[in-house]
């Protein structure tokens, strides 16, 4: 295609159906321009204002954008898989576009993305906030945050974590809260269960007359009389007939004697080294593990 100079533009270009490779516009004005359906790999563009430009539904695989003013870019529903991202911020100190009275780059946000497994080396994240992510196996120099966070709560007597907003493919979080333990007399149940864990039944409070919350560390567990689910029939509500959860203990032939002078119902002996059985007062059946 001819090179076109701006002073014989027309005003109104159409062009449908045609091959314009290699085509070249220079010192040009096209404002309000659309492309619909054209195949255009390997365009190029420099020294050009695209500001307020719309990409939709379009193929911009192995595309390099340098030396570009991207403010308030937005990018929505797109595959950045395997995308190398660097060199981003205002022109440091010593590049030709820096400029004294520049200040700092606005913060960039980043919500509702998939980042598992990408890297951040060697940039400035201070005043960085992560709030609502899944952290499982993230890392700041090599410390694994997650545990980090875990340990700091516990040191500081914090307890569980605060809720998490809604994660991007599913509304349940990837954790478990409170294990529920059905029992007919809540009273007597929360007298058990605190002298096995070792914890002052008179520290323990009973709610609404049949709930009964142990404070654990992770997830919790509470006595339930359960008056929804069978607790005011006769019997009660139904026992867990198959271990529902573990105690963990890190001397589990110390927990064994343990459990028989507190009268809990030995189903197993210690079975390979690592877990026996017993029931509760009211038949749960439950698991001792070694930690």
């Amino acid at each position: 295609m001819e090179i076109i100079d701006q002073k014989e533009t027309p005003q109104k270009l159409t062009v449908k159906n045609s091959n314009v490779s290699g085509a070249e516009f220079n010192n040009c004005r096209a404002e309000n321009v659309t492309f619909k359906n054209v195949s255009m790999p390997k365009m190029s563009f420099e020294c050009a204002d695209l500001g307020n430009a719309r990409f939709r539904d379009v193929c911009l695989a192995g595309t390099l954008i340098n030396d570009a003013n991207l403010s308030d870019l937005e990018i929505d529903g797109a595959q950045l898989g395997g995308a190398y991202i660097h060199n981003i911020g205002l022109p440091p100190q010593g590049h030709p576009g820096y400029r004294e009275d520049q200040g700092r780059q606005r913060p960039l946000r980043f919500e509702m993305c998939d980042l598992a497994g990408s890297s951040i080396t060697s940039s400035d994240l201070s005043g960085v906030r992560i709030e609502g992510c899944s952290i499982e196996g993230l890392t700041i120099d090599g410390i694994d945050i997650a545990k980090l966070i875990a340990r700091y709560r516990s040191e500081n007597g914090q307890g569980e974590e605060p809720e998490r907003k809604t994660p991007k493919l599913t509304p349940l979080l990837r954790r478990t809260g409170a294990a529920f333990i059905p029992v007919r007399d809540i009273e007597k149940a929360r007298e058990w269960y605190c002298r096995i864990l070792g914890l002052s039944a008179d520290s323990v409070n009973i709610m609404n007359g049949h709930l009964c919350p142990l404070p654990l560390e992770g997830p919790g567990v509470i006595l339930d009389t359960m008056p929804m689910w069978g607790g005011k029939e006769a019997g009660g509500a139904p026992t867990f007939k198959t271990p529902a959860f573990m105690f963990l203990t890190d001397d589990l032939p110390a927990a064994y004697a343990f459990m028989k002078e507190q009268g809990g119902e030995l189903v197993t002996e210690i079975e390979n080294g690592h877990w026996f059985a017993f029931r509760d007062p009211d038949g749960n059946l439950l698991m001792v593990c070694r930690a």
